[in-house]
């Protein structure tokens, strides 16, 4: 009486000045932001009946936090019913009283992220002194809530074995998660984000970027790579929750995982540890395709500490741990070199040397006359250093004839900080400090030659990097009254991840010959000039490096919760505050390329021929293309997300519960700080005759354009979320709901909004002028149709020794007539975007048996506006390469589909446009079964089987925001040529992770029992079917001047980008790695025609994967313990063998056709790992 009273008091003190209602208001306004707060607590309700099953009024119940002895007491309704609410996740005590009925007590009722835990109490008939005491069993089944979730428990997370100790793989044992794709930006192995410990993760068939990641309840999500922001050490993580349908209407911006992490906080006894783990490759297997030779080296070490305890007994709580990561390790790289004879050949040339090129006999070279003067041709000193670079072959194959083990290092600090106050029990505060700092280096796989490190591709991202993040979490709850609780949320994060090239700033293009006015105007110009030479790997840095990311994430949430009656009711506001910093240029230094028509016009479709000769173009200079796309300025962008929700969970009676809600969320576009971002309205160039296309370019806050660049807000976006939870029997629930969830596409790739002039694109539509006599000489003195001419006559640089022209922002009168910049091109985002959306539903049965609980369920959704990027939707006709200038069957040959019609406009027609609209789609459908083994006789696990489908006409989210245009087979009929199984289809998939602490040996005494008693055993267990991939022709288009995209077929041996063959039989096949698929299935389409082949048409290989670890923990006193731990992972060596989208064994054409060459990135040959744990 005297708590109530005090209340009582308290809210007269308020009604005075403020009511109520008004007082909550205010501070719900004042700490706004996504209200996460049910996603990192939990509820505890129950019923209270007497013997006879009738309902108790009025009893006094009494909820004790076992750790920190907090204690809440509230009083059942007029129906039994009570409920606790925002609670902390932890274990619990549970103390009914009520007059006539003895005292009965549950004890350590554990309870997670989410849950809404039943404690139903049954008194007895008797005096209030005598008390009842039992030990609670953990609910297994999900009477009270609609939402498909599963919890990875604090044991599972320090005990199950975790390569590098990465806790996402922890999230994917999940029903319907998996992987995700194995070099996607959150995969680890890209410069956006190389920490070891990687976040790739697609749910239900989902994206990896579409995830959720919530700590504490605070946002953790970085919104341009798409990863998570902060990764706490295992150490310091009490549980992982994971909603994955029908999510409660607190969670929002999400398609695929909503993820809560909960970290360890102190408790009123202290606890902690101190470890290492550490691997060695003298205990590891080799990789399948690395037989011979030095064995990859492998030194790691992981050590660290954690403790955590009182400050003050009761009131005050600390939890501190740090963990430090040094590793070298060898990766295993094949890349395409030219063969042994052509190496002697190209480093047997002095610098001096008039002929260069080859023979088709014995590949010697021999002197060739001029093609124009009868003089000796000259080799192009810059272009043979180049060639010299490339390092002799490791084997005789035509291709993937180069395969080294060079080592990647790594080492990083991971910190977490936490405390707990308690001023009282109605006010509880807690604040966290996360840090994470990760510096590595990716060798160049090509290795290091005549000093230069060399990487083997234009795409890759070999180099150093540091990666640093952290985050500032506070969280406030305060008790008006059992029933009325409000908790407030305050966060920032912060995460600066930088990639730099291998060869940056050590002048390296002016050493092997370019001008130094080629890169010296800027220290983001500073590396090595990539060139693709034909079928090899490229030479030079990756394109998209030096690279910067910055983000800042500032988050105001606020969350209350009512209890009335039957009716427990959240309510919350939200606001998330985004700030990023994007300093990426899709090529900064430049870029060549050598694919000379001449190479294949007379090489009788001979690859080895044609080979030869694209090194002889190569050595006199003969390129016939050379680019730069710089970003003059580095964009600062800025972004809100406003919303909030409301939902209400009613218990009917006492078997059925009904939760129905509503979220309302408003994701504004990007705006730039400085007004540094532009869109090409195309639409507008169409349809508007009388606007000149300069209009159409829409510059932030220039002649009414407003700071979206007229870009609209989306704010049509809300969410109904409903479900029901019915106990048809004691042991057995059935579960079903139904919801709609947003997420914002307009700006998931950093690359949307980067136009002209903010962006300096340089592509001219000429060759060499050595390229071009080479043509005309092959071509009986005549250049085909379609083909560019000299760069020289039009004023641009045609030859290597001139080198690529600094970047430049167009002038006001460049803007004013855009057909004065040649080339140009633009990123043209839909004028009435919309934010993705996509729809979610489910039906589940769950059903216990003792200490188990089996669940088989439907789950599915539908994807609607999901982000279309097609790039590019105004590229070139096809033509025929072998039909001269004035042949009738090329009348339109290279022209843009869209010329005419903005010529007939009296408008400049644009080149290259990359188009961005919401008009994707995708569904998932699946059979999800679980089967939960809580803690018993020393055994717990989590089985699950799902049985899947996801389709979708785009190919992903992450960086492109969606179709990305290298693999539109025809950009103007998306849905009929891109729609099938989407990348992500896991179609079977079956995932184990158990504990065991094995039985025997517990009836031992002394050095028997300290030797064979104790010891633990667990596992993650992991079975999928394979992942989808297309096949497609080879090489560069040659009938096509933009090289990639629509209707580029040559033949077979030089075949275009991305474009798909004919399928005319079937394709499966023997499933070994030289044969993987029938490749007589596929022939070269038409000329000028759409192949047959489907998108994702064939399934990879399977993969399967077996972690085991063993521990036993030796007492050393009371309190102090030693593990040891042995952990191995891929425990069978069972290689994990990858064929996926883009790799020579799926490209018609190639000399490795139908082969696999390399194992799945994520998944090593066995390893081994042993640890040492003092615990207290």
């Amino acid at each position: 009486m005297t708590q109530i009273s005090r209340l009582g008091q308290c809210g007269r003190r308020i009604s005075r000045g403020w009511s109520k209602p008004a007082y909550l208001l205010a501070l719900l306004v004042l700490f706004t932001s996504a209200a996460f707060a049910q996603l990192t607590t939990a509820d505890i309700l129950g019923t209270v009946t007497d013997a006879t099953g009738a309902v108790v009024p009025n009893a006094t119940i009494v909820l004790t936090n076992n750790g920190t002895n907090e204690k809440r007491t509230t009083t059942s309704n007029s129906s039994g019913d009570y409920n606790f609410t925002l609670l902390p996740v932890g274990h619990y005590s549970v103390s009914v009283k009520a007059s006539g009925f003895q005292t009965f007590i549950t004890k350590d009722l554990s309870v997670e992220a989410g849950d809404r835990a039943r404690n139903d109490v049954h008194l007895l008939t008797g005096s209030e002194n005598t008390v009842v005491e039992v030990t609670a069993s953990t609910p297994l089944l999900q009477a009270d809530s609609a939402t498909v979730s599963s919890t990875v428990t604090a044991k599972a997370v320090q005990d199950l074995p975790l390569n590098g100790r990465n806790f996402v793989q922890l999230v994917g044992l999940v029903p319907g998660a998996n992987e995700g794709a194995g070099n996607g930006l959150s995969s680890g192995g890209r410069p956006d984000d190389r920490r070891t410990n990687a976040a790739g993760l697609s749910v239900n068939g989902q994206d990896d970027s579409l995830n959720n990641w919530v700590v504490d309840g605070i946002d953790d999500n970085e919104r341009i790579i798409g990863t998570i922001g902060i990764k706490p050490n295992v150490e310091g993580i009490q549980e992982i929750t994971v909603q994955t349908n029908s999510y409660s209407p607190e969670a929002g911006r999400t398609a695929g995982g909503v993820i809560n992490l909960i970290t360890r906080s102190g408790t009123n006894a202290f606890h902690g540890s101190v470890y290492e783990y550490f691997r060695n490759d003298i205990t590891d297997a080799r990789n399948v395709f690395a037989t011979s030779g030095k064995k990859p080296e492998l030194r790691q070490n992981q050590y660290g500490v954690s403790i955590g305890g009182p400050i003050f007994r009761d009131r005050t709580f600390f939890y501190f741990d740090w963990e430090g990561l040094r590793n070298v390790q060898g990766v295993t790289d094949t890349g395409t070199v030219p063969t042994i004879d052509e190496y002697n050949n190209i480093n047997s040339i002095n610098g001096g040397s008039p002929q260069a090129l080859f023979t088709t006999n014995n590949g010697t070279l021999q002197a060739h006359q001029g093609l124009v003067t009868g003089t000796p041709v000259p080799i192009n000193p810059i272009a043979l250093a180049y060639l010299k670079l490339y390092p002799a072959p490791t084997n005789s194959n035509l291709s993937n004839n180069y395969i080294i083990s060079p080592s990647k290092t790594q080492s990083y600090n991971l910190y977490d900080a936490r405390v707990d106050h308690r001023f009282n029990d109605k006010n509880l505060l807690f604040g966290r400090w996360s840090y994470n700092k990760v510096t590595s280096f990716t060798p160049p796989n090509f290795g290091t030659v005549n000093g230069v490190q060399v990487s083997g591709g234009r795409y890759n991202f070999d180099g150093p990097a540091s990666d640093f993040a952290t985050q500032f979490a506070f969280g406030f709850t305060h008790i008006f009254n059992p029933s009325l609780l409000v908790d407030l949320r305050l966060g920032y994060t912060r995460i600066n991840n930088l990639s730099l090239p291998l060869n940056y700033g050590i002048g390296i293009d002016q050493k092997l010959g370019f001008p130094a006015s080629m890169t010296n105007f800027s220290p983001f110009a500073d590396s090595l000039t990539p060139f693709a030479t034909g079928p090899f790997g490229d030479i030079g840095d990756g394109a998209y490096v030096p690279l910067q990311d910055i983000d800042n994430t500032f988050q105001y949430s606020g969350t209350l919760s009512w209890t009335k009656g039957n009716h427990n009711i959240k309510a919350g506001l939200s606001l998330i505050r985004r700030q990023a910093r994007n300093v990426q240029s899709a090529s900064a230094v430049g870029a060549y390329q050598f694919n000379l028509q001449s190479d294949t016009l007379n090489a009788n479709k001979d690859q080895k021929t044609i080979q030869d000769n694209q090194l002889a173009s190569t050595l006199l200079g003969g390129f016939n293309n050379q680019q730069r796309n710089f970003n003059i300025n580095a964009p600062d962008y800025r972004s809100w997300e406003p919303g909030g929700f409301v939902q209400d969970s009613w218990k009917v009676n006492p078997k059925l519960t009904l939760v129905y809600g509503l979220r309302y969320d408003v994701f504004t576009p990007f705006t730039e700080a400085h007004n540094h971002i532009s869109n090409y309205d195309f639409l507008d160039a169409l349809s508007n005759p009388a606007a000149a296309t300069s209009s159409a370019l829409k510059i932030a806050n220039v002649n009414g354009v407003n700071s979206q660049v007229n870009l609209p807000t989306d704010y049509g976006d809300v969410a109904p979320r409903v479900g029901f939870s019915a106990q048809l029997t004691p042991q057995t629930v059935l579960r079903g709901g139904y919801g709609i969830s947003y997420f914002p596409g307009n700006y998931t790739s950093n690359a949307d909004l980067k136009n002209a002039p903010f962006t300096s694109v340089y592509n001219p539509s000429c060759q060499s002028t050595i390229a071009v006599q080479l043509i005309q000489y092959e071509n009986g003195g005549t250049l085909p149709k379609g083909q560019n001419g000299d760069c020289a006559t039009q004023g641009q640089p045609g030859d290597l020794s001139l080198g690529i022209p600094q970047p430049a922002a167009p002038t006001t009168a460049q803007l004013a007539n855009l057909a004065t910049i040649p080339g140009i091109g633009f990123v043209a985002e839909a004028p009435k975007f919309k934010n993705a959306m996509i729809q979610q539903y489910n039906l589940q049965v769950q059903q216990q048996f003792g200490s188990n609980v089996f669940t088989i369920g439907y789950v599915g959704n539908i994807g609607q506006h999901l982000p279309e990027s097609i790039n590019n939707i105004n590229q070139a006709l096809p033509y025929d390469p072998f039909a001269t200038l004035g042949s009738a069957a090329n009348p339109v040959g290279g022209a843009r589909p869209l010329d005419a019609v903005f010529h007939a406009a009296g408008k400049y027609a644009p080149g290259g446009i990359s188009y961005i609209n919401s008009g994707g789609i995708s569904n998932y459908n699946a059979l999800q079964t679980s089967y939960q083994r809580r803690f018993t006789k020393g055994l717990a696990f989590d089985a699950n089987y799902t049985w899947g489908k996801a389709l979708s006409d785009i190919t992903g989210f992450s960086q492109q925001g969606g179709n990305q245009g290298w693999s539109n087979a025809n950009p103007f009929n998306i849905r009929k040529t891109e729609y099938g199984i989407a990348e992500l289809d896991i179609q079977n998939r079956f995932a184990l992770g158990l504990n065991y602490e094995l039985q025997y040996g517990k009836s031992f005494t002394g050095a028997k029992k300290a030797a064979l008693g104790g010891w633990s055993f667990n596992t993650i267990t992991v079975w999928q079917s394979g992942k989808p991939f297309t096949i497609t022709n080879t090489g560069s288009g040659i009938d096509n001047p933009d090289g990639n995209g629509f209707n580029n077929r040559a033949v077979p041996q030089n075949s275009g980008g991305q474009d798909r063959p004919n399928q005319i039989g079937d394709a499966r096949g023997s499933k070994s790695i030289h044969h993987f698929f029938n490749t007589a299935a596929f022939q070269p389409q038409a000329l000028g025609t759409v192949g047959t082949a489907q998108r994702n048409s064939l399934f990879g290989p399977n993969f399967r994967h077996v972690d085991l670890s063993v521990f036993k923990t030796f007492t050393i006193t009371e309190r102090f313990g030693l593990q040891f731990r042995a952990e191995s992972y891929n425990i069978s060596n069972t290689p994990n063998f990858y064929l996926n989208n883009g790799q020579p064994g799926d490209q018609l054409g190639n000399a490795s056709f139908g082969s696999i060459s390399q194992t799945d990135p994520n998944y090593t040959a066995r390893q081994y790992q042993f640890a040492l744990k003092v615990l207290f």
